[in-house]
């Protein structure tokens, strides 16, 4: 089988592994204590020892870390966190409560509180689309419902075939970049329970001799499963930049209706590529299917009743101004409470060092039994600036390497990781290979605390025996919810200038 070695976590910095505010934290307090030594000297100790104090907490700050971050990173999550606080940020209150709650866009918490639904009707001139237009970003949001096929049962040059498949996908999300005006997307997996209980559902409708001792003893082991399936839900969220966009757009009437129009047009090309890829889909999500999903993310209690209601006669999904929480709140420092449900959101800070196969995330689906959802979020680089990057970092390398040879400094086993890494993806771009920034997030949620807790362990062992680090992303969950449990394909930062890529 086919095997893969993710490239270490670059742990350069600006200048010999250290990041700017790091050498500027750690040079303010080597200032304080020359100033603390001449204070001391000139007789004034207490001034001179409170301005000592001052000096080792700040190197303290700049050199050490904390739960795999710098501690100078994490001053402006705090700063952040305390600010939220202080100005009741940290809640919220939706649907009957929100003062837009009978307008047209969602009532979101946080960063999706921008979002209103864009009207779209597919070419079929019946079904409906459900776009999402951030008012502020000037962005439009899709979601692609997808099916995925058994990989582990395959055999060995199918999964092959399926690995260059997916792998040309990315290569064409990837070069769209800049033509189509896709500049972002993610591949949210949320297992839920299976409250329609399938397998049942399977049997009854496909069973011929329903007198059997056989159809008794499945239709037994069907019944008793149902407290504990699960269901394997699958989307493709993709994001479109209207400026990039805007003289297709222009052409087409500049309406509400001809950014639909233009983006529609690029959904059609992106489902016929996946579909080739080998993935079953099921198409564009509606607006009520979207609003679905969202629904019940925030509110997990709910998903019977949302799963029953397309077979009752009633529409299925949600109205899609009902898709936000009634209420959110952040709690502490490490959970996020929505609705009936409370959530932890994990970060994988380092994937796999050593060489893992192509189901090396299996376990993550398979062994762990909390409610969970796995997002992958994935940014394009144009190839001008991940050649310039590849370029920048190859260079600063070098120079790193020359200073230490000067100052006869130890060269460690992961720089050279890094540096033959570094040189790996210079030769993959130059092949033609797309570059991207990506991210991967694990979001766990449970009914109670206790429950979030033994939950959050579980994923964290699974993460560890397949070779990840996971960290917690404390003082952001509200944040991190947003981007790791919806499929709206946020929580990348945006690139600012070549030095981010």
């Amino acid at each position: 089988m086919t095997q893969f070695q993710f490239p270490p976590r670059s742990t350069r910095g600006a200048v010999m592994g250290f990041t700017w505010s790091q050498i500027v934290t750690v040079a303010s307090g080597v200032i304080s204590a020359v100033v603390a030594a001449n204070l001391i000297t000139a007789g004034r100790p207490w001034a001179g020892g409170g301005v000592l104090l001052a000096a080792v907490l700040l190197i303290t700050l700049g050199l050490l870390r904390l739960r795999g971050r710098r501690i100078t990173e994490w001053i402006p999550v705090v700063l952040g966190a305390l600010v939220q606080r202080a100005g009741r940020q940290d809640r919220y209150r939706g649907q009957v409560f929100a003062p837009n709650s009978v307008a047209e866009h969602l009532d979101l918490p946080g960063p999706a509180a921008g979002y209103r639904w864009l009207p779209a009707v597919a070419a079929d001139g019946t079904t409906e689309v459900g776009l999402l237009l951030h008012r502020r970003e000037r962005t439009v949001t899709a979601a692609l419902s997808c099916t995925g096929a058994n990989f582990i049962l395959a055999d060995t040059s199918v999964q092959a075939q399926r690995l260059v498949d997916w792998a040309q996908v990315l290569n064409i999300l990837g070069t769209e970049y800049g033509d189509t005006g896709l500049v972002r997307w993610a591949l949210t997996t949320r297992a839920v329970p299976d409250t329609g209980n399938r397998a049942q559902r399977y049997l009854t409708d496909r069973a011929v001799d329903t007198g059997s001792l056989a159809y008794a003893s499945l239709a037994e082991l069907t019944a008793a499963a149902a407290p504990s399936a699960q269901r394997h839900e699958t989307y493709l969220s993709v994001v479109f930049d209207v400026a990039r966009l805007s003289a297709e757009i222009a052409d087409a009437g500049g309406t509400d209706a001809a950014v639909a129009a233009v983006v529609l047009d690029r959904l059609a090309g992106i489902e016929a590529t996946v579909t080739e890829a080998g993935v079953t889909t099921s198409g564009w999500l509606t607006p009520r299917g979207y609003a679905a999903v969202i629904r019940t993310q925030f509110d997990p209690a709910d998903q019977e009743s949302v799963d029953l209601r397309g077979g009752t006669g009633a529409p299925s999904g949600v109205a899609p101004r009902l898709a936000g929480p009634a209420a959110a709140e952040t709690v502490g420092w490490s959970t996020y409470r929505h609705d009936s449900g409370v959530s932890r959101t994990l970060w994988v800070a380092d994937m796999p060092r050593q060489l893992v196969a192509a189901t090396w995330l299996t376990p993550l689906y398979t062994r762990a039994t909390g409610r969970r959802t796995v997002t992958l979020l994935a940014q394009p680089i144009p190839a001008a600036l991940a050649n310039l990057a590849a370029r920048r970092e190859q260079v600063a390398r070098a120079g790193d390497e020359v200073t230490k040879r000067r100052l006869r400094l130890v060269r460690t086993a992961r720089e050279d990781a890094e540096a033959r890494s570094v040189a790996q993806i210079d030769r993959e771009q130059a092949h033609g290979h797309t570059r991207y920034r990506y991210a991967l997030l694990v979001t766990v949620t449970a009914d109670t605390v206790e429950a979030l807790d033994r939950d959050v362990r579980a994923v964290k062992r699974v993460l560890s025996r397949a070779g990840c680090e996971a960290t917690t992303l404390f003082g952001e969950q509200d944040q991190a919810f947003v981007a790791a449990a919806l499929p709206l394909a946020r929580g990348l930062a945006p690139i600012r200038g070549w030095w981010s890529a």
